[in-house]
Parts: C-alpha cells; sequence; structure tokens
C-alpha cells in the first residue's frame, strides 16, 4: 500500500517536472511583482498564472500526447495527472505570494 502510494507520488512529480521550471520561473517573477508592488496585485497576477497554466497545458497536452500512454500503463490517467500537478503549482503560488507579502 505505501510502495504504491510512493510510486504515484513519483509518477506525479516526474509528470510535474516536464513543465515546472517554466512555472517556476513565471511564479518567480509573479512574486517578484508582488514583493515591489504588494498585495494589491494579487488578482492580476493570479488571473496570470491561471492564464500561463493554461498555455502550458495546452502545449503539454499537444506535444507529449504519447506519454499519457506511459502513466495510463501505470494507473494514472490523464485528468488525474493534471488535476494533481496544476493543484500543487496553484497551491505553492499562493503560499509564495503570501510569504512574499509577509516578509515585505
Amino acid at each position: 500500500m505505501i510502495a504504491a502510494k510512493t510510486r504515484t507520488l513519483r509518477l506525479l512529480f516526474t509528470f510535474y517536472t516536464s513543465y515546472a521550471i517554466v512555472s517556476l520561473l513565471i511564479t518567480c517573477c509573479c512574486l517578484i511583482i508582488s514583493f515591489t508592488y504588494g498585495i494589491g496585485t494579487f488578482t492580476a497576477l493570479f488571473w496570470f498564472k491561471i492564464i500561463t497554466l493554461g498555455l502550458i497545458f495546452y502545449f503539454i497536452n499537444s506535444y507529449k500526447r504519447d506519454e499519457y500512454y506511459y502513466y495510463k500503463n501505470l494507473g494514472l490517467h490523464k485528468r488525474i495527472l493534471w488535476i494533481s500537478t496544476l493543484s500543487f503549482d496553484i497551491l505553492l503560488f499562493i503560499l509564495l505570494f503570501i510569504l512574499s507579502i509577509m516578509i515585505r
């Protein structure tokens, strides 16, 4: 049971690394803007992050279509991959945003 959960987390991490660099770079840029201009920028930065995640979703779906078979054969469907990794990314963005505002 624990081995299956560990394997699932490892697979999710592997999938997340396919777009993590771009996503984290966008998050860092948003954090610099929020640190500079304050909490008033949250709405604009949040929607910017959502739109860029949508573009990343489109890019990964169109160019890495065949990789979904690998994850599906290991028991992870495309929907679970995207829901879990995008949720993690948004949660990370919000937590880092709150942290940057608290430090400011």
